[in-house]
């Protein structure tokens, strides 16, 4: 009985003909025989190319067929001879025709090594492995067209082997890769490598590509067994989701319903341990982080997609107990989210008891630190920052608003019967910021716990804001009536240029006014903070000597044709466009000044392509011969009719304003931005009083006859340019005397009369003026200080002392001298003497150390953002950089770190016990 010899022979796959007719070709010949003794069996295709010469495979299974095959050949290609036969059967004949005159072995792992230039040999994890001939196949088939990496000295190991079908394959790097876990999963996380992997197993088979990801999983240390199950059963898509759903679950105690269903439902293994899922846990919340930051479009849909799954993989493993301790995960912020709106809840839920004393404490002081507490567990979430994410502004805000309402405002500078002028500044410092963040939180969140805490803090919120709106108003009425004259920060709308364009005008400085019709205040600085921070050439003025910036008084009523005529004449005018020109030509002239007024219809005149109307260009370019440009932008009047006054205020959302700012940087000019009026906005939740003759919706005549009620004022005097100087203007922003419009000005409340300065240079401020300070109240960045270690810096307006106590006055404890004084007693220490003299050029004063030191010991943690930091020792905030330093030299004693920067590079950090121990203070 005789043996088929083709049974017992291997058979030649593609890769290997490949590769031997490589090896053959290496002389550059393009054509020959080719013998192979293998199995006759071919399951490739009979006739190929390779590179560029035609080749004919052709299986032959005695010499016979051997003689026939060669004399049926045709020239310039290659013949591949296929048979069972030795060559003592074939004889010498056959032979001579053949390359080399002899037949060839199809060892595959003969032809790895060709490939791989390992002339020395092939590690034992390759050519022992358990299915060993596929897996050298499957190496010779991976290669395709571009040679493999050589082997280091000549030997292939089994991680360069992987590495190289990884890099060819998986897209790991344009180099030999050597990935550790992180890698992994930042490959894994693509959506296309589900389908590179099939790719792989169709075109080299099973052995290798299970190979290949073992090899993977094996790179991910204690995570592997997690890793290589969910390769191995096809769910490579899910390996980033799990490792972040599994944040929750290890928050469970273990052998709990999680942990189980995450061992038998998701991975079907008989044991799942921490130490492995903490390890693929820590690198998905890596990668995701990674992600996070990226600007790529690609690469935020991937971890979209990813976060969306994640989220569906905690509701299969039943572990939401456990979801806040993920900072990754959108259940994770939410739950998060709902905390600080409980949080919020808490703090203010019995506020609108406290009707009588509104300037008292309407959030209960007590459980501010939850407040706070809570506010930082949302704030290191990684999605709290994402680009998309709204709500944690909206959150934000609640909690600025509850540290507003938790301040006592019933003691301090100013009193409630303040003057007008103090009223104007509260406006500016304290609730111009206040409507800001109220504007922003009305808007309101889809989760129910964070809603309801807004909810409770904005009722709140409102009492007061009433309260103060009222009281300005009364103030408004009786200034209205006095040609008493205002502080030099406050200034009547009819004055602002003569006091402030027409100085910087002939400092010489060219000047681009902006008249941003409507802007608010609280829109004012929003677009500001834009500015400022999108456009960082770009940094506010202050006179010198000032703190805050100088704010304008609109005329009465508060409208564009009252207003805004005033303003650009230079004396209380009304008139529509042609009145202003008029009046604006006028006022340079008087002032030996050169200017150009450009209303709306001149702006958007421009042509394709141009951002702004040839004219504007020129006037504003023209720094010799036009010496003022004057632009009015009605986007934010605009949007009080037609749109909605309480979006995101930007440069951006302005039309013109960012190609104005950007002309005017080009130009040298000095940018003024200003308003007419502000405005109150339409939510929803407002009156309407039938009145029989009206200036606007929320101004009317006195003379009508209707009664003035408790959310009106009356208003006389040269001020009022309408009615014959005589009007009822509305006070609560709720009322209004028309239709139901977006918003609304004319009225008496500080958001319509109020009106925002800002001056902003793009190098040295001019003379007289220096850079400001940062602006927004201490409570928009900090907690609110400690009782016992510092002051509040909100402005307070007292009561009088007949009006009771409420539930949330607390008997205040008795300062800690040696905390109250421990900065002082720094600056007056022998240590800090000792380092004032070696340092004597720093021209930092005493008291900006004090106030500095003060700030940080208040602070919780003793730390500060730069704003706040800047804001204490009374710099710009882009002077910190230069002040930090000049402190640091006075305080470092021996260079120890009593302050420094945090890992961050931005958190000023003070050492308090460093401090002590240093200068001998607080014990």
């Amino acid at each position: 009985m005789t043996v088929d010899a083709s049974v017992r022979l291997p058979e030649a796959t593609l890769p290997i003909v490949r590769q031997l007719l490589e090896s053959a070709s290496k002389k550059g010949r393009r054509e020959g025989v080719l013998g192979i003794r293998a199995s006759t069996m071919w399951s490739g295709a009979t006739e190929f190319s390779h590179h560029g010469s035609d080749v004919i495979v052709a299986p032959c299974r005695s010499a016979l067929a051997v003689r026939e095959a060669l004399q049926d050949r045709r020239s310039g290609l290659w013949l591949v001879i296929l048979t069972d036969r030795d060559e003592a059967d074939l004889g010498t004949g056959i032979l001579t025709h053949f390359q080399g005159q002899t037949l060839r072995n199809p060892d595959p792992w003969a032809a790895v090594r060709e490939q791989f230039a390992a002339s020395v040999g092939v590690d034992r994890q390759l050519s022992s492995h358990p299915r060993a001939r596929e897996l050298a196949t499957g190496f010779l088939a991976a290669r395709g067209d571009k040679p493999w990496y050589p082997a280091r000295a000549g030997f292939l190991t089994y991680d360069h082997a992987f590495a190289s079908v990884a890099m060819r394959w998986f897209d790991l790097g344009r180099e030999l890769p050597n990935p550790g876990i992180d890698d992994v999963l930042r490959w894994a996380i693509r959506a296309d490598r589900s389908s590179r992997i099939r790719e792989l197993r169709k075109q080299v088979g099973d052995a290798l590509a299970d190979a290949a990801l073992d090899w993977l999983a094996r790179r991910c240390g204690r995570a592997q067994p997690l890793v290589s199950t969910l390769l191995a059963s096809d769910r490579l898509a899910d390996l980033v989701p799990l490792g972040l759903a599994s944040r929750a679950v290890l928050a469970c105690p273990g052998g709990s319903e999680p942990w189980v269903l995450l061992r038998v439902q998701q991975l079907q293994v008989e044991e799942v341990t921490p130490a492995q899922v903490n390890t693929l846990v820590d690198a998905a919340e890596q990668v995701t982080r990674e992600l996070l930051m990226s600007s790529n479009d690609e690469s935020q849909r991937d971890v979209g997609r990813v976060l969306t799954r994640a989220d569906a993989l905690i509701a299969e493993l039943r572990a939401d107990a456990g979801v806040q301790d993920s900072s990754v995960l959108r259940r994770s912020l939410t739950a998060r989210l709902g905390t600080l709106g409980d949080a919020l809840h808490q703090a203010t839920q019995f506020s609108t008891q406290n009707v009588a004393q509104v300037d008292a404490p309407l959030a209960d002081r007590s459980q501010l630190d939850n407040v706070e507490r809570a506010l930082a567990d949302v704030e290191s979430h990684v999605l709290a920052h994402h680009r998309d994410e709204r709500r944690v502004s909206r959150a934000k805000d609640g909690v600025r608003l509850t540290r507003w309402l938790a301040a006592d405002l019933t003691s301090g500078e100013d009193t409630r019967s303040g003057s007008f002028a103090d009223h104007m500044r509260r406006h500016r410092d304290d609730d111009a910021w206040v409507d800001r963040a109220y504007g922003d939180a009305w808007r309101g969140v889809g989760d129910e716990a964070l809603s309801k805490g807004l909810e409770t803090v904005l009722a709140a919120v409102r009492l007061r804001r009433d309260a103060h709106d009222r009281c300005f108003a009364k103030e408004l009425a009786v200034a209205a009536q006095s040609r008493d004259a205002l502080p030099d920060d406050v200034i009547p709308l009819e004055d602002v240029i003569a006091r402030t364009v027409v100085p910087l005008a002939r400092e010489p400085r060219p000047v681009l006014m902006i008249v941003a019709d409507g802007m608010s205040a609280a829109v004012g600085s929003e677009i500001l903070d834009d500015i400022e921070h999108r456009h960082d050439s770009w940094l506010e003025c202050v006179p010198s000597g000032a703190e805050r910036r100088s704010v304008g008084v609109s005329a009465l009523p508060s409208l564009t044709e009252v207003s805004r005529c005033s303003l650009l004449s230079g004396t209380l005018a009304t008139g529509q466009q042609n009145a202003e020109r008029k009046g604006f030509s006028a006022l340079m002239k008087a002032h030996g000044l050169t200017g150009g007024l450009f209303h709306k219809l001149s702006l958007e005149t421009s042509g394709a392509g141009t951002e702004l109307a040839p004219d504007v260009q020129t006037a504003i370019d023209d720094t010799e011969d036009t010496q003022v440009v004057a632009c009015v932008l009605n986007t934010i009047d605009d949007a009080l009719d037609r749109s909605d006054p309480g979006m995101d205020w930007t440069a951006d959302a302005v039309s013109h304003l960012r190609p104005l700012l950007d002309r005017a940087r080009r130009a040298g000019r000095t940018v003024v931005m200003t308003s007419d009026h502000g405005h109150v906005i339409e939510r929803r939740d407002g009156h309407q009083k039938s009145v029989s003759a009206t200036s606007s919706n929320r101004s009317r005549p006195a003379s009508d006859g209707g009664g003035v009620t408790d959310d009106e004022i009356r208003v006389v005097g040269p001020r009022v340019l309408l009615h014959d100087g005589d009007a009822v203007l509305a006070v609560d922003e709720r009322l209004r005397y028309g239709s139901l419009k977006a918003g609304y000005h004319g009225g008496a409340a500080p958001a319509e009369v109020v009106v925002p300065i800002h001056v902003l240079v793009t190098g040295e401020p001019p003379k007289g003026w220096d850079l400001a300070t940062p602006q927004e109240p201490d409570w928009w960045r900090n907690p609110l200080a400690s009782e016992t270690t510092g002051p509040a810096t909100l402005r307070r307006l007292v009561l009088p002392p007949s009006e009771s106590p409420t539930l949330f006055d607390e008997v205040e404890p008795e300062p800690n001298p040696r905390v109250q004084d421990m900065a002082a007693d720094v600056v007056r220490s022998p240590t800090y003497a000792a380092q004032r003299e070696r340092a004597s050029r720093i021209s930092l004063s005493d008291e900006k150390i004090t106030a500095l030191l003060r700030s940080l010991i208040a602070a919780p943690g003793h730390r500060a953002d730069p704003a706040s930091a800047a804001s204490a020792l009374g710099v710009a905030k882009v002077q910190l950089a230069g002040a930090l330093p000049m402190v640091q030299r006075l305080l470092n004693v021996e260079q120890y770190p009593v302050l420094d920067r945090a890992p961050d590079g931005e958190t000023v950090v003070l050492d308090l016990e460093l401090l002590k121990e240093q200068f001998g203070v607080g014990r």
